[in-house]
Order: structure tokens, then sequence, then C-alpha cells
């Protein structure tokens, strides 16, 4: 939805039922909506408070972040005939790796899975930058990505999740608001400071509403869903 690459990195998620946490974090659920407006109207400083939602090392030593339960805007009415209509729907508390997987942290699962390398995909410039190690991992399958998952003890985000932990509860354009910024996300062309992909993490002002990075620019991701042109228009509301 938000890339500009035909590449695949990896966003994945561990469920963990905390009920302290998840009620705490539905408390400060209803600043959400607060915090969107104000990232949309700003366009140099982001002062959004994220400490507001609860936060965990996962076995991979990754940082995650909780997603807290409740009603969300999935959609969108002005998009695409895939993404009609928009509707609200329930989802539990799950949460999410705050950053895209590079390549450094992948290295770390191939080596001790004895993993093959990820395929190069086709790419009109120097593929040499798809192996930096402060880059997402690129070229990697949808099998890889849940292999990978599994040795970190999590599983790849549900769409409707993604979308969630991107969009915030009101159905944003973006994850920092409804229009353009800049310094927000790596677009293409180099207006952003970056050809190709950037390092992971590079554009905290385009944090969605919880702090998640690079849910729109840089590179795609795998979720767990299959693709299905006509699903929003048959799914049940959650």
């Amino acid at each position: 939805m938000f890339a500009v690459i035909g590449c695949f990195a990896i966003s994945i998620v561990f469920v963990l039922v905390i009920i302290w946490e998840i009620k705490k974090s539905i408390d400060n659920d209803k600043r959400v909506q607060q915090m969107s407006k104000k990232a949309n109207d700003v366009e140099v400083a982001d002062n959004r408070d994220f400490s507001i939602y609860e936060t965990l090392l996962g076995d991979d030593g990754r940082e995650m972040i909780l997603i807290p339960e409740g009603i969300f805007s999935r959609g969108s009415d002005s998009g695409g005939f895939d993404e009609k209509p928009m509707q609200e729907i329930y989802l539990d508390a799950f949460y999410v790796d705050k950053y895209e997987v590079s390549v450094e942290e992948y290295n770390k699962y191939r080596k001790v899975a004895k993993y093959v390398e990820p395929s190069v995909p086709f790419f009109q410039g120097d593929s040499e930058v798809m192996k930096i190690p402060s880059h997402a991992v690129v070229g990697v399958s949808w099998h890889d990505a849940v292999n990978y998952c599994t040795w970190a003890g999590k599983r790849l985000l549900t769409e409707a999740e993604w979308e969630k932990a991107a969009r915030g509860t009101h159905g944003l354009e973006f994850p920092w608001g409804n229009k353009i910024l800049p310094k927000r996300a790596n677009l293409a062309g180099t207006g952003d400071g970056y050809a190709y992909m950037s390092p992971v993490g590079s554009y905290p002002m385009g944090r969605s509403v919880y702090g998640v990075y690079d849910m729109a620019g840089n590179v795609s991701e795998w979720v767990d869903d299959f693709y299905d042109q006509f699903y929003y228009k048959s799914a049940p509301m959650m």
C-alpha cells in the first residue's frame, strides 16, 4: 500500500496476552486521535509522546510495541477498488516490531539456521545497497519470512494488524497524518536523501501513531494473508 520498491521485507509480530499492559494501553488509546491530528499539522518538529504504549524485547532481542485491542477503520472509500469499503473492525491486542528487520539481523538467523542468502530481485541500480547491514532485508520470499518469524518466536502480522499498526484507529492516509510531508518516509527519488533504500528507522517523524517506523516507503513488507482483491467487499466486521 505504502511501498515504492518491488521487494519484500519482514514485519513480524509476537502476540502476548498480558492483561495489565493491555488495560493500560486501552486507556491510552483515546489519545491516538489527538496524536494523529498533531502529526498531521506538524511540518518540522514532532513532539508526539510514544511512551504511552508498552514495549518489550522479543526473544530475538528486538524491541516490540503493544498495539492495543479495539476497533479501527480499515480500508478506504477513496482508494482503489480493492480497498473499498472502509469498515470498522475489531482486533485483539498484539505486539509488533518497532523496526523493519535489517540485513544484519536477518544474517544472524541465516548463520544459526544455515539458511540461504536472500535472492537479489530485479533492480535498476547498484545491487550492493541491498547488502548494507543497516538496510531492511529484501529478496526474502513469504516462506523465508515465515521461517524467520518461527525462529524468532514470532509470526507475521495479518493484513488487518499491519494496517492498524500503520494507520492507527482513525483511518489515516499515511502513518503520520493525511497529507505527504517532508522528512517522513523514503519515497522514490533522492529528495528524501536516499536514491534507493534507507537504513531502518531513518525517519522518526514518519512513525505511526504507535511509534512504529517505516510503515510508509522504503520497502514492502510481507503479511500472513494471501491477497484477495475482493476480500474487503465480502469480509465480515471483526
